[in-house]
C-alpha cells in the first residue's frame, strides 16, 4: 500500500469509529438533505463505514474536511465531512452524486458555460466552485413567519451545496414579503420532537 492510501484507510477507520460510537454530528446543511428525503442517516452511517475518500480540501480558518463516496442499498452516496475540535466527527453536507456536477460517483462532470460562477467567487465555507441556480423551493423565516419562495436566483457551491443569493435578489426576497406578494399558501406538517 503507498503512503497515500494508508493515510486514506486510517481516515476511514477514523470515520467509522466515530458512526459505531455515536460521536458525530450533523450539521443543517446535512438536515436539510435529510429533509429532501434522497438521503437518510442510515445512509450517511452507511457511507462512512464502508465508502473511500475521494476528495480533501484544506481550508486555512477550518482544517480539512473530506469528501466520501460510498454505497447504502446500492445507492452512491456522498458525505462531506471533518473532525471537530473535541475528536468527534462533523458531518457537514450528504447527498446523491449526479448530473450535471457528477459523470458517476466517483467522476465530476466537466461542468462549463454561462452558469459556472468565474470571478475568482468561492463558497466561504468549504472554497468550492459555484454556479448559478433556480431554486425550486427555498424556506426563508423573517420575524417567525414561515415563506416558501417558488423559482427563486441562486448560487450553489458545487462542493458542499451551501446556497448564496445576491444582494439584488435578497431586497427584491424581502420587499415581496414586505407587500405580502404571496401567490398563495401551502399546508406543512409539523412534529414535536420530545
Amino acid at each position: 500500500m503507498h503512503a497515500e492510501e494508508i493515510q486514506k484507510y486510517q481516515e476511514m477507520e477514523w470515520f467509522g469509529c466515530r458512526v459505531r460510537e455515536s460521536r458525530y454530528i450533523l450539521s443543517e446543511h446535512a438536515m436539510r438533505s435529510l429533509v429532501s428525503g434522497e438521503v437518510g442517516v442510515l445512509d450517511i452511517e452507511a457511507a462512512l463505514l464502508a465508502g473511500n475518500v475521494l476528495e480533501e480540501r484544506f481550508n486555512s480558518m477550518r482544517g480539512t474536511s473530506y469528501l466520501v463516496c460510498g454505497e447504502s442499498n446500492g445507492k452512491p452516496v456522498h458525505v462531506k465531512c471533518a473532525a471537530d475540535k473535541i475528536g468527534g466527527l462533523v458531518v457537514i453536507f450528504a447527498y446523491v452524486p449526479a448530473l450535471p456536477f457528477w459523470e458517476s460517483p466517483m467522476r465530476r462532470s466537466n461542468i462549463g458555460g454561462s452558469n459556472v460562477i468565474d470571478s475568482g467567487g468561492t463558497c466561504f465555507f468549504c472554497g468550492g466552485a459555484m454556479t448559478k441556480i433556480t431554486m425550486g423551493s427555498f424556506d426563508y423565516r423573517r420575524e417567525g413567519q414561515l415563506c416558501v419562495i417558488k423559482k427563486l436566483p441562486a448560487i450553489l457551491c458545487q462542493q458542499c451545496g451551501e446556497k448564496y443569493l445576491e444582494a439584488e435578489v435578497g431586497r427584491k426576497l424581502n420587499a415581496l414579503i414586505d407587500e405580502k406578494k404571496f401567490s398563495h399558501t401551502e399546508q406543512a406538517n409539523v412534529i414535536d420532537y420530545e
